[in-house]
């Protein structure tokens, strides 16, 4: 099967797991070994992870969604069906949920730093249940670690060579539409001149303070932005951004459509795109913060509003642009 440019790979990418085998894969990949991580092929499953990190992992378990049993209640103890509620619990989830296993080992590193309350218990005059002999915690703790990333340092210099030749030589510029947001905010950080490792933020302000009337198309999604070649989190084989926030800058950008009054693939002046930017986003909480925080996807709040870069980099901009901010 061919991929397509951003394309799910949702029904070819994928496989079931109980949420308790996460534990194990850190206590294997910190040097552990034990009863459950080979009744499990923990190995072999680390493996499947490491080679594809974006593999997309269903949790299952002894119940569904709704608390109903499934089959695997009647083959799990009932010290493996509370790991799996615990875990859940944890990481903010249900039976049932689909990540990648890329997101669900940084949820492991944020929100689970060892075992305690998980396969250790207190001790009971009246009995304790069995813990695993893993349980101290100590090759947990080894191996509590992200996923690595989709580009290494090469990689990502190699791309970052290659997308500054051609936003160079462009005669106009692809950027995703929330990104001209955070071009914004780089400009307002007083470091324009330095170029960054990780995105081509620099060299598309540069190219629009340069050519006021650069023809500028705005599209949804990495796929063929000038700003993400060369991060760490961009897959170039399916031209899609793996980080944790993926989710969150999709809403960015059809939100940043919404407020300046264009649809995806249209093409306007970096002027008159900036004159929009200035009149319906003065404050880029308005696409880049929340007032709840629900989900983990949902967390982050954008440091252009803690730290008014976006208003200083607008009023930079637009006197680049030979604009007055209304």
């Amino acid at each position: 099967m061919e991929m397509k440019l951003e394309a799910s790979d949702l029904s070819i990418n994928r496989m079931e797991i109980e949420p308790r085998w996460l534990l194990c894969i850190n206590c294997f990949r910190g040097g552990g070994n034990c009863e459950c991580i080979e009744k499990y092929r923990i190995a072999e499953l680390y493996q499947k992870i490491d080679d594809n990190p974006d593999i997309h992992l269903t949790l299952r378990g002894a119940f569904d969604d709704n608390g109903g049993r499934t089959e695997r209640f009647y083959e799990q103890t009932p010290d493996d069906r509370r790991k799996d509620l615990n875990i859940l619990q944890r990481l903010g989830l249900n039976f049932g949920d689909t990540r990648s296993a890329r997101d669900l080992f940084v949820r492991l590193d944020f929100y689970v730093k060892n075992l305690e309350g998980l396969c250790r218990y207190p001790e009971n005059p009246y009995g304790k249940w069995p813990e695993c002999e893993l349980a101290d915690g100590e090759f947990y703790v080894k191996g509590n670690r992200q996923l690595h990333d989709a580009q290494n340092p090469d990689q990502m210099a190699a791309k970052k060579c290659a997308s500054c030749k051609d936003l160079a030589e462009a005669d106009h510029v692809v950027i995703r539409s929330h990104h001209l947001l955070c071009v914004t905010c780089f400009a307002g950080r007083g470091k324009n001149t330095i170029p960054l490792e990780v995105d081509n933020l620099m060299e598309a302000w540069n190219k629009f303070c340069e050519n006021p009337d650069i023809p500028v198309t705005l599209v949804e999604g990495p796929g063929e932005c000038c700003i993400c070649p060369p991060c760490y989190s961009y897959a170039p084989s399916r031209g899609l951004c793996v980080s944790v926030s993926h989710i969150r800058d999709r809403k960015k950008d059809l939100d940043t459509f919404a407020a300046l009054g264009v649809n995806p693939g249209e093409t306007l002046t970096a002027r008159e795109l900036y004159k929009r930017i200035a009149e319906m986003i003065p404050d880029v909480s308005v696409i880049c913060n929340y007032e709840t925080n629900n989900s983990f996807e949902w967390t982050a709040w954008c440091n252009g509003k803690r730290d008014n870069a976006f208003e200083e980099g607008l009023k930079i901009t637009l006197g680049y642009l030979g604009l007055a901010k209304t």
